[in-house]
C-alpha cells in the first residue's frame, strides 16, 4: 500500500516472485561500488529486504556485477559518485518514504479529500508538506506569503509551524478550491493565521509591498502559474528580508524542463527561470528533486 503501513519484509516464497524490478535502484548503486566500500559498507549497516546480498559478517563478500568507474556514470558528462535515488525511485521504496514522513492526520485528511478535486495533481506531496513546516520553524519565520493556495495543503502545513502571533497571506484568484481550504484552515487551527486574498498575484503582490514595505516577510512560497514565476520571484525578492527564504515549486516540472518543446510555454518558463536562478547573486540556491522539484533560495 502506497499510502497506508508498510508491509513486512517479504518471505522467501514471496521473494522467490517477486517482480523483477523491485529495488531495482539498490542493485544499481551497487553496481557502481568497488568491492572494498561494499565490505565496508556490509560491515556498517545491516542490509535488509529481498535486496540483501551475502551474510553483512561475511569478511569476504560475493563479488557483484562488473564495476563502473565513476566515469562512466549514469549522467553524460558526469562523475557520479554515488547514484542518487532520484534516478530510479519505486513506488516501494516511495512507499517507506511517505511512512516516514510526519504528516497531520488533518493534512492527510485534506490529501484524500483533495483526491476528488478537480487538479489534485497541484497539490504538494506529504514529503513537501512535511519540508516547508520544517524551514518555517528552522528560520524562525513569523510572517510568511504564498502564492498559489489550491486547497491549502501547504498553507496549512505552513500555518501550522509558525508561532502563535505568525501570520500567512495566501493569493489565489481562483474561488473554486478555497472553500475546501478554508474548511481545513478551521480544522487544523490556523484559520486566524491566515490572510487570504482572492485576484490576481501579482495586483496582490504589489498591494503587500505598498502595505507592508519591503523586507517585511521571512518566507515565501510560490507554486502558481508556471509562466509568471519569474515575476512573482522579483517581487518576493523585495517583500522578504535578507536571511529569509523563497521556495518555488515545479522547478522540474515533470522533467519537461529539460529541452522543452517550442509549444510547452510553462516548461520553457521554468527552465529560464531556473538558468536565472543558477547566476543570480542575490541569493543562494539549492534544487531538491522532491515533489515535482522544488529550489530554495535565501535571500542574501
Amino acid at each position: 500500500m502506497l499510502f497506508g503501513r508498510r508491509p513486512p519484509y517479504p518471505t522467501a516464497s514471496e521473494r522467490a516472485h517477486r517482480h523483477p524490478t523491485d529495488w531495482r535502484n539498490i542493485s544499481e548503486q551497487r553496481a557502481l561500488l568497488s568491492p572494498q566500500s561494499t565490505a565496508q559498507c556490509h560491515h556498517r549497516y545491516r542490509t535488509r529486504g529481498p535486496s540483501a546480498g551475502p551474510d553483512v559478517h561475511s569478511s569476504s563478500p560475493t563479488p557483484g556485477p562488473r564495476r563502473l568507474h565513476p566515469r562512466e556514470s549514469l549522467v553524460p558528462g558526469e562523475t557520479l559518485n554515488k547514484v542518487p535515488l532520484a534516478l530510479g525511485m519505486t513506488a516501494r521504496v516511495y512507499g517507506y518514504l511517505l511512512e516516514h514522513t510526519r504528516e497531520p492526520q488533518v493534512l492527510r485528511q485534506l490529501r484524500e479529500a483533495t483526491a476528488a478535486v478537480s487538479g489534485a495533481h497541484m497539490q504538494v506531496t506529504p514529503e513537501q508538506g512535511a519540508l516547508l513546516g520544517l524551514l518555517v520553524e528552522l528560520i524562525g519565520a513569523r510572517r510568511v506569503v504564498e502564492v498559489g493556495v489550491f486547497t491549502g495543503y501547504s498553507s496549512s502545513a505552513m500555518a501550522m509551524a509558525l508561532p502563535p502571533d505568525g501570520k500567512l497571506v495566501a493569493l489565489d484568484r481562483d474561488e473554486r478550491p478555497l472553500e475546501l481550504a478554508r474548511r481545513f484552515w478551521q480544522l487544523a487551527g490556523v484559520a486566524d493565521k491566515v490572510e487570504l486574498r482572492v485576484g490576481p498575484a501579482l495586483e496582490s503582490l504589489e498591494q503587500l509591498l505598498e502595505r507592508d514595505g519591503p523586507g517585511s516577510y521571512d518566507m515565501a512560497f510560490i507554486d502558481a502559474d508556471k509562466r509568471s514565476y519569474d515575476q512573482y520571484y522579483e517581487f518576493m525578492l523585495k517583500l522578504v528580508r535578507p536571511g529569509g527564504l523563497i521556495a518555488i515549486d515545479n522547478t522540474l516540472f515533470y522533467g519537461r524542463v529539460v529541452e522543452p518543446e517550442a509549444n510547452d510555454k510553462a516548461a520553457i518558463a521554468l527552465h529560464q527561470l531556473n538558468v536565472k536562478l543558477l547566476e543570480d547573486q542575490r541569493v543562494s540556491i539549492g534544487m531538491l528533486p522532491i515533489g515535482d522539484g522544488m529550489t530554495l533560495c535565501r535571500r542574501r
